[in-house]
């Protein structure tokens, strides 16, 4: 564990800047989708406000199948993990890959400011505690994940005249390290699907 912890610590330090371009380029999209819900018209705003009603009927009636929520957030997750795969296996991947990050936050920024912005410290409370939790653990392993792409496409520029052998065995170590960090998206969509839609439950008073 002391071992793991040490070469934690050495990867964050020996990719500071990035980690933080990287956070940047989240908080960006975060800012971006926030400032999104003041362009909404009172029509969109109230078609929202008629999903979430609805989205609280099928709370309140107990019918999520959470496997089925499990298997969407997994597919979700994976989705943007093989993007970020395959974009950090090309040289001129790496502006995508903040730019995948930035969408993320995005939608993100979009969620809470829609429940803040409409339900006030009500939506805050449901931010805390039913959103943030499943989210951090996919943003950690979302921030790591990019930060291996980008570190792959740029190995990738600095050695155009590498030997096949040498590429083969990186991009094989490359594309366990994505999908070994994936497996914390995984743990995150088991809390989305099993533990998120009971907490719901007994928030839905409070909420609305």
């Amino acid at each position: 564990m002391q071992v793991l912890k040490e070469k934690i610590s050495k990867h964050i330090k020996d990719n500071s800047i990035l980690y933080i371009i990287i956070l940047m380029s989240f908080m960006i999209g975060i800012a971006s989708g926030s400032f999104t819900i003041n362009t909404l018209n009172d029509i969109q705003k109230e078609n929202m406000m008629k999903y979430i009603d609805n989205f609280y009927i099928i709370i309140s009636q107990m019918k999520i199948i959470p496997i089925e929520v499990f298997k969407q957030s997994v597919l979700n997750n994976f989705e943007t993990t093989f993007v970020l795969w395959l974009l950090g296996a090309t040289i001129i991947g790496i502006p995508f890959i903040f730019l995948v990050v930035g969408i993320r936050g995005f939608l993100l920024g979009f969620s809470i400011g829609f429940l803040i912005n409409q339900f006030k410290y009500k939506g805050i409370i449901f931010t805390l505690i039913a959103i943030l939790p499943q989210n951090i653990l996919v943003l950690i392993s979302l921030f790591f994940i990019s930060a291996t792409c980008i570190n792959f496409s740029m190995y990738i520029l600095k050695n155009r005249r590498f030997n096949v052998n040498d590429l083969f065995s990186q991009f094989v170590t490359y594309t366990l390290i994505i999908y070994s960090a994936f497996s914390l998206m995984i743990v995150g969509g088991v809390f989305e699907a099993y533990i998120t839609p009971n907490i719901l439950y007994l928030l839905k008073n409070i909420i609305q």
